[in-house]
């Protein structure tokens, strides 16, 4: 039975055949197979081979293809030669017979090549048995030499075509392997369940260092380092699996498939309820199953029925910031941006089919089009904190392509930012302080500088008794998780500059003019890049707003900004001048190396005294630079206008704001020391207790006795996390 072929090019042009219905092996292993193979692979040029079983497939990558290749360019060659048209023969009937042989016999080796080399073998043993074949150099001592025995017999025009290509195939890796009896070594196939449509690329790069491992969702993850650059490795333990444990997933999946359809549930609840489904039905396919052989493969199951298949492991490694899948479809890996490692490739490649099932899945979460006449996404999966950036023809060349921006429910510190080394704890004391100071902030930079999670550091900052009003139009912000820790926060959903449901999600700017309304409250807008951006600056200017405003928005300078929000958002240039201060974050270059690093590189003020051309007339002061040649960061803020006046409301002197400025200092270099011992202590819950602890001493004590006392409390406060954490592992062993 012939099986079903296709020619897929995606990522590599691919011969796909199907022999879940045949009694082949579906393998090269097979005569069969091959055969067929073969007959394709005669007339086409591909870079891979694909058997499609039951259970399994086996993919042959292109190294072992190219194998076969060898071997067919030779016999191609002898062919389109038509080299049996030279047979030369004394008898008419002999040289037709031997012609007719050449020709069947080369066309053989497109069909059982092992065949046809094990019977041209077989024939020239024949002859040179018959004709008492010795080598040349033995025939100088005989009386007549093979040739002239060959014109004796009239087969010298037969024997030596023969022979010739019987050498020319001796030669290749294929025929070589097969005598050395190791073809099966140099033709190994990469077998995965049938159910991971993707490939993953199991190879090891060559001459890398390994540079990190840990594991997510039991998927061991590798970090490897070659020349600079790094690659993300995932062994994930679905590739892994025995075939009796595939066949129990085949038959759960029959099962569910009768009992259960996808379509009756909430995507967002799916996968919970398909796990559980997978661990409860699982012991009756398999009885004598072990609960946590069962729990994992239900973990499996649910990861490929109603989960996010092999992203769903990059989706869930907290250390990954952006996940990135071009167009067109499995042609370049899978990468990311890793938050210790920056750029690296990773060793999967979606294919076309797994890239439309997560485009259904993504319509049916978001419950928007994507389509032709609806090409771009701009969705949320609030399962997985991720938001999504999708695109299709026409918008793209090629197929399908991702953005997915991780959002996690883990808030950054301004701690965090000082310890990853983003800015010095003397920068985050002067920006915490700014947000005491009740000052209107801009965060600018590129788009993934880290402006969101600078947002978020800041907004650990503000004193849990005020209120914050947060506009977004996809929830970045970890407002849950502020909200459980204690800081009093509206959550308010703009609508999405792609959206298409109009008249149903309110506009940016309706939903900022309702939240004036809500009374005196820190306001925070996700990003400023709309119509809002006027609304707010003239709440800001006029101070409707009642407290702090922070924002972030796309640019590169304090002159950038400015430039955007006047001339692209049409905001009144006075109007600028409601902003205090422009954050700055930029990637640099940290070496050949290490690649990129994000940075906050300025601090600067907005200066109220300017017209309209607020950098030619002197408006913008730096509070810090970070001078790029000295590799430090500059302090200017003692003689700011801005400084002075936040002084002035909080009725200190500017000396006491250094000394303040300070305190701050040193408290975060202590966190940051203990952090070495105790990781989670830059975390949002204890540095909630370090600011807490902070605010109260600072309104109940003299400025000098402030740190020493707070070091005091830290301490204890120290130990009795520790006890606490030892206490819980005793529990837990």
């Amino acid at each position: 039975m012939k099986c079903k072929t296709t020619l897929n090019s995606s990522r590599t042009k691919k011969l796909c055949i199907d022999c879940s219905r045949c009694g082949g092996a579906g393998s090269l292993d097979s005569p069969q197979c091959l055969r067929q193979a073969m007959g394709f692979l005669s007339m086409n040029r591909v870079d891979e081979v694909k058997f499609m079983k039951k259970d399994f497939s086996e993919l042959y990558l292109k190294h072992e293809i190219e194998i076969i290749y060898e071997l067919v360019d030779v016999i191609k060659t002898f062919s389109e030669d038509k080299v049996w048209l030279t047979v030369k023969c004394k008898l008419k009937e002999d040289e037709e017979r031997y012609k007719a042989f050449v020709q069947d016999m080369i066309s053989e080796f497109f069909s059982h090549p092992v065949k046809a080399y094990e019977m041209l073998e077989g024939v020239i043993k024949q002859y040179r048995a018959e004709l008492g074949y010795l080598d040349e150099a033995t025939y100088k001592y005989q009386a007549t030499s093979y040739l002239e025995k060959l014109h004796a017999k009239g087969l010298e025009g037969y024997i030596p075509i023969v022979e010739r290509i019987y050498e020319a195939v001796g030669r290749t890796r294929f025929v070589k392997a097969y005598r050395d009896g190791t073809l099966k070594e140099l033709l190994k196939p990469v077998i995965q369940p049938t159910f991971i449509a993707s490939y993953v690329d199991m190879k090891i790069p060559e001459k890398s260092q390994l540079v990190s491992y840990y594991k997510v969702i039991g998927t061991d993850i590798r970090l490897y380092e070659r020349d600079g650059e790094r690659v993300y490795f995932v062994n994930p333990p679905e590739l892994w699996l025995y075939p009796d444990q595939v066949g129990m997933l085949s038959k759960l999946n029959e099962y569910i498939s009768k009992e259960h359809s996808l379509d009756v549930f909430d995507p967002r609840e799916a996968r919970e309820y398909f796990r559980k489904v997978g661990s409860e039905n699982l012991p009756k396919i398999e009885p004598n199953i072990a609960k946590h052989e069962g729990d994992r493969l239900a973990e499996i199951f649910s990861r490929y029925s109603a989960g996010y298949g092999l992203l769903e492991i990059l989706f869930r490694d907290r250390n990954i910031l952006d996940i990135y899948v071009d167009s067109p479809p499995g042609m370049t890996p899978v990468y990311i941006i890793h938050e210790k490692y920056g750029t690296c490739v990773t060793n999967i490649y979606l294919t076309t089919e797994d890239m439309e099932r997560l485009s259904s899945k993504f319509r049916a979460i978001s419950e928007r089009p994507f389509d032709e006449a609806n090409p771009i996404l701009d969705m949320e999966l609030k399962d997985v904190g991720i938001r999504v950036a999708g695109l299709r023809e026409p918008s793209t060349f090629e197929g399908l392509a991702y953005a997915f921006r991780k959002h996690s429910e883990n808030p950054w510190t301004l701690v965090r930012f000082v310890k990853k080394g983003m800015l010095t704890s003397r920068s985050a004391a002067l920006l915490s302080f700014l947000i005491s100071g009740q000052c209107a902030m801009l965060i600018t930079g590129a788009r993934g500088a880290g402006k969101t999670s600078l947002l978020t550091a800041l907004i650990t900052e503000v004193d849990q008794r005020d209120r914050i009003i947060l506009m977004e139009d996809t929830a970045e912000l970890p407002s849950r998780t502020l909200k459980a820790k204690g800081w009093k926060i509206e959550h308010l959903k703009n609508q999405s500059v792609i959206s298409n449901r109009k008249g149903i999600e309110l506009a940016p700017e309706d939903n900022l003019r309702a939240a004036l309304r809500l009374g005196e409250s820190v306001l925070v807008l996700g990003e400023v890049r709309g119509t809002e951006a006027r609304v707010l600056f003239e709440a800001m200017r006029i101070g409707a707003a009642g407290n702090s405003v922070l924002g972030t928005i796309h640019g590169s300078s304090p002159y950038d900004t400015w430039d955007r929000v006047t001339n692209d958002l049409g905001v009144p240039a006075t109007s600028f001048k409601a902003v205090d201060v422009i954050v700055c974050l930029r990637y640099r270059e940290v070496g050949a190396d290490s690649g990129k690093a994000r940075r906050v590189m300025q601090i600067t003020e907005v200066g109220k005294k300017w017209d309209l051309q607020p950098e030619k007339e002197g408006a913008f002061h730096d509070l810090m630079c970070f001078n790029e040649h000295t590799n430090k960061e500059e302090f200017f803020y003692k003689d700011s206008e801005l400084m002075k006046g936040i002084c002035m409301r909080k009725g200190i002197t500017m000396a006491e704001l250094e000394e303040i400025i300070s305190i701050r200092e040193k408290i975060m270099n202590d966190i940051i020391k203990a952090s070495a011992g105790f990781e989670d202590i830059i975390e949002v819950s204890h540095i909630r207790e370090a600011n807490k602890r902070y605010k109260l001493l600072y309104h109940r004590q003299d400025l000098k006795d402030l740190y020493p006392l707070w070091a005091k409390w830290f301490k204890e406060y120290l130990e009795e996390q520790t006890k606490e954490i030892e206490k819980m592992g005793a529990i837990s062993a």
